[in-house]
């Protein structure tokens, strides 16, 4: 016995009849009968009485329908919940668009992922529990957790399809601890052309269309029409709590 013979068995048992079942399951009949022989063989008993009418199931074939039926709806749930068994993830817009890109340990169609400014994860990580927690921060006094300490590289990037002017303006994120925000601030302190923007998506967009440039994750350069506006590498840490 297995799970297709319960299913087209309880097919058979709610038409009443092996045409209807054997049309409904995309079966030839014979097929069907051959199934139904070798599955009342198996259980050496008989499931249905042939009658002018149709089929009429016996008491044993009750029994098998209310188990059939019983089992497949067990077997659907626990498939449901094994495909849900993602892992529950804390991360920012920043890093998760990185890891889709790059790392791609992430599984958005399974996981459960919760998105979060970055200056608010550190919070956020002791209010629930996560799987595991991505940071631009290192988070003090994170129990039950291994810290891992990882690199990204990033570079100043311009649009690679447009001219930018010789004072151009440089696009920040408008959450204070985020990284780049920082290494920007420091590096062109002196500068008054800096623009905050509320999402990365906005710097991404703003620098594309030749607006200005920005301190952005070197993958971006395969993925968007961008291009070096320097060939200093800048190294960003980022931490992985699992």
């Amino acid at each position: 016995m297995n799970f297709n013979d319960l299913n087209i068995f309880i097919n058979i048992y709610e038409t009443g009849s092996l045409n209807q079942s054997a049309v409904n399951l995309g079966y030839a009949q014979s097929n069907l009968t051959a199934r139904l022989k070798n599955l009342e063989s198996e259980m050496c008993t008989r499931f249905f009485i042939r009658k002018y009418n149709g089929i009429v199931p016996t008491r044993s074939g009750d029994k098998l329908y209310h188990f059939a039926k019983e089992t497949l709806q067990n077997l659907e749930i626990t498939q449901k919940e094994l495909i849900s068994q993602g892992k529950s993830i804390l991360i920012s817009e920043l890093l998760l668009n990185y890891d889709l890109n790059q790392e791609q340990v992430i599984d958005i169609a399974r996981d459960s992922v919760t998105i979060k400014k970055t200056k608010d994860i550190p919070i956020e990580s002791v209010r629930n529990h996560y799987d595991a927690i991505y940071s631009f921060q290192k988070i003090v006094n994170l129990r039950g957790y291994k810290e891992d300490k990882k690199v990204l590289e990033a570079f100043y990037l311009s649009s690679a399809s447009h001219d930018y002017p010789d004072n151009h303006q440089f696009f920040v994120n408008c959450d204070k601890n985020c990284p780049f925000r920082q290494k920007t601030l420091k590096e062109f302190s002196d500068t008054k052309n800096i623009i905050e923007l509320d999402s990365f998506e906005n710097i991404i967009n703003y620098v594309e269309s030749g607006k200005g440039v920005a301190l952005l994750p070197e993958y971006l350069l395969k993925t968007k029409k961008l291009q070096k506006w320097d060939e200093g590498k800048r190294e960003v840490s980022y931490y992985l709590y699992e």
